[in-house]
């Protein structure tokens, strides 16, 4: 046997070797997303084996080693699955998806093609990502590309450009260290969402003292004017409260305004309505007496009026209206006109009366007329002026003249001559001689005499 054919020969023995080797099944761990199993193969190649064990790779997946690999030598297999990845840029809301096995954010941010800027953010489940820091194995991956945006700031005159990639005004200020007192004004307010470009306004507080009746009240306020540092306050006016300066005035240079509380209030006040008094005959009612028919009742006069008090001190008080709250009830006096005859003893016998009314009495004789020097014994009826003729006023003697009367200490006597009379009094004169006068002032009843005239005076004037 020539030496070529040993060669063949000990190829041939070693290629049969080697394929009994490789068809005798082994055990390989195989590591899927970070979970090792095992697998009994008598495959050539990765893949083949993967496959003959169900695997189905995708070109998305990665395996190492490669999946044309011999298994020739392969002690692991180590399988990264490929998963969906979601970018979204804000603040323009872009969508960007991937399919890719990679955990590395940088290298998803190469593959979807996203630069990130100084201040721009990487966030994942709303947090900052590492971008070089590998991922936790998962079914997705969903990042939020926050673009940093241009935010002017215009501090008390002073202009400022910070960039920002913050969700809110609020927090790019905390990001960028701009430090906002009690009383400080932002605007827009410090909740806008960043989503474009930004002019802000800061409105730095400077302190302002409200003065109220007992207590001055210190608060920090950017406030322009007097209302909006009263409202910060808790302060606002109500009604017909008022401040100095007005509450429309800018806050004054030295930063003092004084409150004034008003209120009002409203007095009734209730007075009373005379009632006026009616007289009405009566023939139930013995003559010169009264009984009242119906009673009168007061009316109420009521007045509103309006107190002002500044301060709880008064400064104004105006009756504004006064109404009848109730009107009077007139009474209604009977006068009566029953005539009773009564009778009486007397120092000159009995008599018959049907009135008694009580007068003023006085005397005269024909020289105490009242008129010096002159004497005279005439009357108006043509009497005699004597004891036994009583002088009346004319309007009672125009009623009475010719009736008879008695007069207790004077006797009986006849209406027959006419006086002066005393201003508001009842009053009878009493007739004497000169020679059996006696002089009169007193009160006295006088008593009219039967017979009962036919026309009766009910009221005497």
């Amino acid at each position: 046997m020539n030496k070529r054919k040993l060669q063949i020969i000990g190829i041939a023995l070693v290629l049969a070797s080697l394929l009994g080797w490789v068809s005798i099944p082994r055990s390989i761990p195989v590591t899927i997303n970070g979970e090792t199993q095992y697998l009994n193969t008598n495959a050539w190649t990765v893949s083949a084996a993967l496959e003959k064990d169900g695997f189905l790779l995708e070109d998305t997946d990665q395996v190492v080693p490669e999946a044309s690999s011999l298994l020739l030598g392969v002690k692991e297999i180590e399988v990264e699955l490929a998963r969906p990845v979601e970018f979204i840029l804000l603040p323009t809301n872009e969508e960007i998806d991937l399919y890719t096995a990679s955990r590395v954010p940088g290298e998803l941010l190469l593959e979807a093609g996203i630069t990130l800027g100084e201040y721009d953010q990487l966030l994942r489940n709303g947090k900052p990502v590492n971008i070089e820091e590998e991922l936790p194995y998962q079914g997705d991956y969903q990042f939020v590309v926050r673009t940093a945006v241009a935010i002017e700031v215009n501090d008390g005159g002073e202009s400022n450009r910070i960039y920002s990639s913050a969700e809110t005004l609020g927090q790019a200020f905390v990001e960028r260290g701009i430090q906002l007192e009690v009383g400080d004004r932002v605007s827009p307010d410090l909740d806008t969402v960043l989503n474009a470009d930004l002019e802000v306004q800061i409105q730095r507080a400077r302190p302002v003292v409200i003065h109220l009746k007992d207590e001055s009240i210190e608060i920090q306020t950017a406030a322009e004017t007097v209302a909006e540092a009263l409202a910060e306050a808790g302060l606002a006016l109500q009604g017909s409260d008022y401040s100095l300066p007005s509450s429309n005035a800018p806050i004054p240079d030295d930063g003092q305004i004084r409150v004034v509380r008003v209120r009002e209030e409203f007095i009734l006040t209730q007075t009373n309505i005379p009632f006026s008094v009616d007289y009405v005959q009566s023939d139930e009612v013995e003559l010169d007496q009264r009984d009242v028919v119906q009673a009168g009742e007061f009316g109420v006069e009521v007045t509103r009026t309006r107190v002002i008090y500044e301060d709880d001190q008064e400064v104004s008080r105006v009756e504004e209206i006064t109404w009848v709250a109730k009107e009077p009830k007139d009474q209604l006096t009977g006068l009566g006109t029953k005539v009773v005859v009564r009778t009486m003893d007397t120092p000159s016998g009995p008599i018959e009366y049907w009135r008694a009314v009580n007068v003023y009495a006085t005397s005269y004789s024909p020289c105490r007329l009242g008129i010096e020097n002159y004497c005279s014994s005439g009357t108006a009826s043509g009497l005699t002026v004597q004891h036994g003729v009583i002088a009346v006023t004319r309007s009672w003697y125009n009623l009475m003249v010719g009736q008879r009367m008695y007069v207790p200490g004077y006797g009986i006597g006849v209406v027959g001559d006419i006086g002066g009379g005393v201003p508001g009094k009842y009053w009878i004169d009493l007739a004497y001689s000169d020679n059996d006068y006696v002089a009169w002032y007193h009160n006295v009843t006088a008593y009219f005499l039967t017979p009962v005239p036919e026309n009766i005076p009910w009221i005497l004037p």
